[in-house]
């Protein structure tokens, strides 16, 4: 039988929480300034989306990375040859070249018995002509299918070849090298993990005494730890409209530039928001019952006995 979780080790969890959502309001915090961790703004782990052979690993651990890149390649001997094959095909125009001269011939034909005169040519003949023609024209549409038909052929074998063709989705750093040249690539199998460093998302938990002062286009003031240091303007992206009941918290993320990745991500900071100074309250902003009691409330005027 399990024994019972005492009351404080069941709130220890929670109060811990606490504790850290609310650093900004331990002892010598400035006001509007709270915790928050730098993050990458994608983290990436990249598959394939089909089965085979890994041919080419072309990026190590560290490397820069652009959108678009070939960072893999698994084995294509068998997709060429099939976009070689359909490439053949579809830009062959001999066949409807042939039919188009043989309609033209059909044609030439009708033309030289309609100027007969029908005492000459039996009507028979000239139905057998006029069929020719007919079928040759239609003969001559199927060879155009024919060939509109390869032409996709050959975009749908570019396409099997395309995905095993392994392109990088982001712009950002590798930070893992998961697989080599020669290992068999599942469609779970990960062969990289690939990070998002220009913007940076600073995550901060705010306490909810701030709601409303922080909206989506607000600026703050963000001061990295040692040893990076230095303070950096950043932009709130994302205001979170469900609060923390544990902390008294709700969630901001804020949009850091970092060109040329020069900003390390995974790394504590402090921002600071400029909230407005609390005005002081004036004797008419008192409730009525205040008011008439002179700032006192009803609960603390002594009453006689009855």
């Amino acid at each position: 039988m399990t024994p019972p979780v005492s009351r404080t080790a069941r709130l220890l969890p929670v109060a811990l929480v606490a504790a850290l959502a609310a650093g900004a309001t331990a002892a010598g915090a400035e006001p509007g300034t709270v915790d928050c961790v730098i993050e990458p703004a994608q983290k990436v782990k990249i598959g394939s989306a089909t089965l085979g052979i890994l041919k080419e690993v072309a990026f190590n651990r560290g490397d820069a990375v652009k959108a678009g890149d070939v960072i893999a390649r698994l084995d294509t001997s068998v997709e060429e040859a099939n976009v070689a094959l359909a490439q053949a095909q579809a830009s062959s125009r001999e066949p409807i070249e042939a039919q188009r001269a043989r309609v033209e011939l059909y044609k030439r034909r009708l033309d030289r018995q309609n100027q007969l005169s029908k005492g000459i040519v039996t009507q028979e003949k000239i139905d057998q002509v006029e069929a020719d023609y007919e079928i040759g024209k239609r003969d001559l549409k199927t060879e155009i299918l024919k060939n509109d038909l390869a032409g996709l052929e050959l975009a749908r074998a570019r396409a099997q070849l395309e995905l095993r063709i392994i392109r990088s989705p982001i712009s950002g750093l590798v930070t893992e090298r998961l697989m080599a040249s020669g290992e068999f690539v599942r469609q779970d199998s990960a062969i990289y993990t690939l990070v998002q460093l220009d913007p940076l998302y600073v995550e901060a938990y705010v306490p909810v005494t701030g709601w409303g002062e922080i909206q989506p286009g607000s600026v703050g003031t963000v001061a990295l730890d040692k040893p990076i240091g230095g303070t950096y303007q950043a932009e709130v992206t994302v205001v979170d409209r469900v609060f923390d009941a544990a902390s008294g918290t709700f969630g901001v993320r804020l949009e850091l530039r970092n060109p040329n990745n020069a900003l390390p991500a995974g790394q504590r900071c402090r921002v600071s928001f400029a909230m407005p100074a609390a005005s002081t309250p004036q004797a008419n902003a008192l409730p009525p019952d205040e008011t008439e009691t002179g700032g006192r409330s009803r609960a603390s005027i002594p009453r006689g006995r009855p």
